[in-house]
């Protein structure tokens, strides 16, 4: 809900923080809304902690079994933070299309305003984002 409230607010759907705890919390749509979102946010955040680690811990192994390249303590705070860096980058990089679905289906319509389309889930909405303009539109904001 917390990701809900803050899309809403940040896309301008709702015009303060209240407004948008009102109709995400609330209201019965916005929470079918969010809970249609929880997949979504599944299939981003999971892969991208484990692509994290995995790449954080690869280069460290890296660097440790390559000691004639790279003389680096792998240990102190600095190399641990930007090897996590690192592998957040790229984890970020791989899980943007699942990121651009969570948030189109956050910030969907709840199919009760005039005219509103009815809301739409994982398998839908990535559909429809596919339908737009392809792989490019999995990757927006990136």
């Amino acid at each position: 809900p917390a990701e809900a409230i803050k899309s809403r607010v940040q896309s301008g759907q709702d015009a303060s923080t209240a407004e948008s705890v009102q109709r995400v919390l609330v209201e019965s749509e916005g929470r079918a809304n969010a809970v249609r979102a929880w997949s979504a946010s599944l299939w981003r955040d999971v892969p991208f902690g484990a692509i994290q680690l995995a790449v954080f811990e690869g280069l460290k192994s890296y660097i440790i079994n390559s000691p004639q390249v790279f003389d680096v303590d792998v240990d102190t705070l600095l190399a641990e933070a930007v090897l996590g860096a690192i592998g957040g980058a790229v984890g970020a990089l791989l899980t943007v299309p699942m990121d651009v679905i969570t948030i189109r289906i956050i910030t969907q319509g709840t199919g009760v305003e005039p005219c509103g389309a009815p809301p739409i889930g994982f398998v839908e909405m990535t559909k429809q984002i596919w339908s737009e303009g392809g792989i490019t539109a999995l990757f927006t904001g990136w």
